[in-house]
C-alpha cells in the first residue's frame, strides 16, 4: 500500500468536547422547546424529540439550555406539555385517555363528562365501561375548552 494513503487514514478527526451537565428548570425547558420548534424547518415538532420512554432528548436543546440536563423532563404526546421526571406519569395517563376521549366524541358525538361536574371532569369509568379505556388513571382529568385536550388541573387553576 501507498505510504500517503495510510497517514491520511491514521489521523482522526478532533473530538468535540462534552457539554457541561447543568441543572434546568421547567419554565427553561419550554422556552427550549419552542425556540427549537421555531428554529426547525416547517412540519417538523416537538415530537421529535421523544425518546420511547417518554422522555425528551435533551441533548438536542443543549444548544438553546447552554449545555446538557442532568435531569429528564417528559412530553404528552397527544397534548404537548412538559413534565418534570417527579410527574412522570402525568402524561403517560392523558395520552392514553385523551386517545379514548377522542375516540368516544368521534363514535358517540358527545363529551365524556362527569354529570354534576363544573370543571368539566372525564368520566373515566364510563370511558373504560365502555372498552375505550383499559387502565384508570390515579387522578382526575379534564377536558379544556380549548381543542378537547385534556388536562390534570382543574379549570379554576387553569
Amino acid at each position: 500500500m501507498p505510504l500517503f494513503w495510510r497517514r491520511k487514514n491514521s489521523r482522526k478527526p478532533p473530538l468535540a468536547e462534552p457539554k457541561p451537565a447543568i441543572h434546568v428548570t421547567l419554565e427553561q425547558v419550554k422556552k427550549a422547546v419552542l425556540q427549537f420548534e421555531a428554529d426547525m424547518p416547517k412540519g417538523i415538532s416537538r415530537k421529535s424529540l421523544l425518546l420511547s420512554d417518554g422522555s425528551l432528548e435533551l441533548s438536542r436543546l443543549s444548544r438553546y439550555l447552554g449545555g446538557v440536563s442532568d435531569q429528564k423532563f417528559f412530553l404528552s404526546r397527544e397534548t404537548y406539555e412538559i413534565f418534570e421526571e417527579a410527574d412522570r406519569e402525568i402524561p403517560y395517563y392523558l395520552d392514553i385517555v385523551q386517545v379514548a376521549v377522542d375516540d368516544y366524541i368521534e363514535e358517540r358525538g358527545k363529551i365524556p363528562v362527569l354529570g354534576n361536574s363544573q370543571y368539566n371532569q372525564v368520566d373515566v369509568r364510563l370511558l373504560r365501561d365502555q372498552h375505550y379505556l383499559k387502565e384508570l388513571p390515579p387522578f382526575p382529568l379534564y377536558i379544556t375548552d380549548q381543542e378537547m385536550l385534556l388536562t390534570h388541573r382543574r379549570k379554576e387553576s387553569m
